[in-house]
């Protein structure tokens, strides 16, 4: 967890913090303490940052063409529609959902409400973005460069006070060695002086091989983009064209260059595009059309082409092609019920457990992580499709006394009812009665005290009188 002592300060994520104590919790039990910063923490050695803000942002501008001789960027990978869709998806799946934050408790898993952290993600985070806003960039960043950013500010008592969404290319994380051997990611950041670490930036990585960086899904798709790219460009020709080239134009006896180009001109303004279709052509002097068969769509593949490219884009963000694709077919079972369950479970739900990990790791303390603190998405958000499952479910959990009315109200989103009206009533409800409410057992009365009466002897519990 990147926690040690030193003296009477404590580093947690490579930052020193004095303790700092606080009031008990709820139950009895004291809050882990907050800390404060009282120092900073240089590290021994520095190793080979995985990258610098200068090459990343020379990437957006001078980048490798691919093989199809398109030049591959995030920018320009937008222009192509299969990654718009599954970056779109992605992001706003992942900022429409609520998150909350949960300590371990002896009734179950406790919401907590009054942490600073929370107040952050659940309401405004900063002057600069919503919440929604926030995630949504992070994880645009996320599908496009592989990193997901925002800094944390704090206040006096290193309490966070605002979370500020950064820019990818404007942080660099590299590799920090402490005297103690330990290592961490330490971030610098355009424009600030100081570098960070995980206490003062949220870092959500994609999929990453060195632990440093995630890797950025349109350079490894820079094929099958460059590929999508020069088809959209091709069909745009194709439509300004004609979607064919019908034959070839002889000019007899004629070797000019400019003559030559006069013709092509020619033919082209008049008969070539989508406005020119259908115009008769008249030629004059010594030329000859030779007609040819031309090239169709359907025989370049064209269509085909394209869908191929869009299912290897869909097939990275492991983002089901009926999502992105009306024409494609579902294999993830039948009805938008479980294909909706299919879409949580293999594609959202790993980044949502990378999201929930990061956030404690650089929003809770070292003591709050210990003690069982941690972020969750509500991901029944998702399944809200399902209605009848879901009824089925909670008639299930109310008819075994694991859920009362008010629990069942609660997940709903609905109002409370009062307790006396039987809000708060885990008792078995009508199924168990044969369809009527089964009426609450009243408390048997206390019994009254009994005065002890005499008891005679028995005739049998007399002793016999000795015997001589």
């Amino acid at each position: 967890m990147g926690v040690r002592l030193l003296g009477s300060k404590r580093l947690v994520f490579g930052v020193p913090r004095a303790r700092r104590v606080t009031s008990g919790g709820p139950e009895g039990n004291p809050e882990p303490v907050r800390l404060e910063p009282v120092g900073r923490n240089l590290p021994e050695k520095r190793s080979q940052a995985a990258a610098d803000i200068v090459s990343t942002r020379l990437f957006d501008l001078i980048a490798e063409p691919s093989s199809a001789g398109q030049a591959v960027t995030e920018k320009t990978a937008l222009g192509v529609a299969a990654v718009t869709a599954c970056v779109g998806l992605l992001a706003d799946m992942i900022a429409k959902l609520p998150v909350y934050l949960y300590r371990p408790s002896r009734k179950g898993p406790r919401e907590i409400t009054n942490h600073p952290a929370i107040k952050l993600l659940a309401g405004v985070p900063s002057y600069l973005h919503t919440n929604y806003e926030l995630r949504s960039l992070m994880m645009t960043g996320v599908g496009l460069g592989g990193n997901g950013y925002a800094r944390i500010f704090r206040d006096a008592f290193y309490e966070p006070r605002a979370i500020e969404w950064l820019a990818p290319c404007d942080v660099t994380p590299e590799l920090v060695k402490r005297p103690s051997g330990e290592r961490f990611v330490r971030y610098k950041v355009q424009g600030v002086a100081e570098p960070l670490t995980r206490a003062d930036i949220i870092h959500v990585r994609g999929f990453c091989f060195d632990g440093i960086m995630g890797m950025s899904p349109i350079r490894m798709l820079r094929e099958s983009i460059g590929t999508s790219l020069a088809q959209t460009k091709a069909a745009g020709n194709l439509m300004r064209n004609g979607t064919r080239w019908p034959g070839i134009m002889v000019l007899e006896g004629v070797t000019k260059k400019e003559v030559l180009e006069d013709a092509r001109d020619e033919v082209n303004r008049n008969l070539t595009g989508t406005m020119n279709a259908g115009r008769l052509p008249v030629i004059g002097g010594n030329m000859k059309f030779i007609q040819t068969n031309g090239m169709s769509f359907v025989d370049a593949q064209f269509v085909e082409s394209r869908k191929m490219e869009l299912h290897e884009v869909a097939r990275h963000y492991r983002v089901p092609a009926f999502m992105v694709d009306s024409t494609a077919t579902s294999t993830w079972g039948t009805g938008i019920e479980q294909q909706t369950l299919g879409f949580l479970n293999f594609s959202l739900d790993p980044y949502l457990v990378a999201w929930e990990q990061s956030l404690a790791l650089s929003l809770l303390t070292g003591e709050e992580i210990a003690a069982g603190y941690a972020f969750q998405f509500d991901r029944d958000k998702l399944a809200n499709v399902a209605l009848e499952a879901r009824a089925n479910f909670f008639q299930t959990m109310r008819n075994i006394g694991v859920f009362s009315p008010n629990d069942v109200r609660a997940e709903l989103g609905y109002t409370m009812i009062a307790p006396e009206d039987g809000g708060d009533d885990y008792g078995r409800p009508f199924n168990a009665s044969g369809g009527t409410p089964q009426p609450a057992a009243e408390p048997a009365p206390a019994p009254e005290p009994q005065p002890t009466p005499a008891t005679e002897p028995d005739d049998d519990d007399e002793e016999e009188p000795p015997t001589d």
